[in-house]
């Protein structure tokens, strides 16, 4: 197999082959980081700007810390089969676009292509890696017919968690802002060869692998950052600095951060920090914005089922208490009812 062989092989093995699926923020980056370890890079993406800007001119990838920026010309498609088979599908959307994009990647998948997600919130295969989860593998908030853990099982993909910061400044332009860390890792535990050979797959550029024995872990970790800043600042437009700064709107994330630590401990995944450890450490990162909030304010669908109604789900499962949780979610999930409402009603 290509990934096998980092940029350093003897000149008889190709580089490998790695198509980046949704070359947003995350993906872009990811792409760049690929390319400048020596892989053959493609991009597949949805109709837009963004797409057009990249297939005509390049993508422009800058260093906010180093200040360095590169081009990279990267062939794209919003067809999966205008697109050489890759060794690796690098897929970097939101939630709510997994399933198109398993679609899209379905001959792929057929033909033994590796996967690796990277997403926020909680995965839609965790329930069929779980047993304290009920005997249902399905999690119905994100996966309602159970189709997107029928094209991409457990055992077919590799989980990715992202410990950086990038934005898209505009059509083919991303910045790299901060932060180095891609934590990799199969869904069931331990570290395998393709886990290995991922990381392999990027010994250059700016994102630095590191594979994982618990993705789970790692996976439930980064959920309890989310959980509460990013459907609370949706629901009141404010920072997380300001969010942090109101005592009883951080008494509100403390009770989400620890309704979802108890969801994890009863799927026997486990956190050592605290809520207000979670906090203290969010709110150095001062008058941050977070991406549920601009999301809202660009009226994007948001990543609510994934960041909080699948917590939900787990916790009805586990019969952990979900007060907290449960207010959040209907109180945002009924703002996206009347936002859309009002769409329909003036369109």
């Amino acid at each position: 197999m290509a990934l096998s062989h980092p940029p350093a092989s003897p000149p008889h093995s190709r580089p490998p082959r790695i198509t980046v699926v949704g070359p947003g923020a995350v993906g872009a980056t990811l792409a760049g980081a690929f390319a400048a370890s020596g892989a053959e890079v493609c991009l597949l993406g949805r109709p837009g700007p963004h797409l057009v800007a990249i297939a005509a001119q390049g993508l422009l990838l800058r260093g906010r810390e180093t200040g360095g920026e590169v081009r990279h010309r990267f062939p794209t498609a919003y067809d999966a089969a205008r697109l050489p088979v890759p060794d690796l599908a690098v897929v970097c959307v939101k939630s709510q676009y997994l399933l198109p994009a398993a679609r899209s990647m379905r001959t792929w998948v057929g033909r033994g292509v590796d996967v690796l997600v990277v997403a926020n919130g909680v995965p839609w295969w965790l329930p069929s890696t779980v047993e304290r989860a009920g005997e249902d593998p399905v999690l119905r908030s994100v996966d309602p017919d159970g189709e997107l853990l029928r094209l991409l099982p457990a055992e077919r993909v590799m989980s990715g968690v992202a410990h950086f910061s990038s934005a898209v400044d505009g059509p083919g332009r991303v910045t790299h802002v901060s932060g180095t860390r891609l934590i990799i890792g199969d869904p069931t535990g331990g570290i395998s060869q393709r886990v290995t050979q991922c990381a392999a797959a990027l010994p250059a550029g700016p994102v630095r692998p590191e594979p994982s024995a618990d993705i789970r872990r790692d996976i439930w970790e980064k959920l309890l950052g989310n959980v509460n800043l990013n459907p609370v600042s949706a629901l009141t437009g404010a920072t997380v600095l300001d969010i942090l700064d109101d005592p009883d709107v951080r008494q509100v994330c403390a009770a989400v951060f620890d309704e979802t630590a108890a969801v994890g401990a009863a799927l026997g995944i486990e956190s050592a920090m605290t809520a207000e450890e979670r906090l203290d450490i969010a709110r150095e990162l001062g008058a941050f914005r977070t991406s549920m909030l601009q999301d809202a304010d660009r009226g994007r669908p948001l990543e609510l089922d994934a960041l909080v109604g699948a917590v939900r789900e787990l916790a009805r499962r586990t019969g952990v208490p979900s007060p907290s949780l449960d207010a959040v979610h209907g109180l945002l999930a009924l703002r996206e009812r009347v936002r859309g409402s009002g769409e329909t009603a003036g369109s």
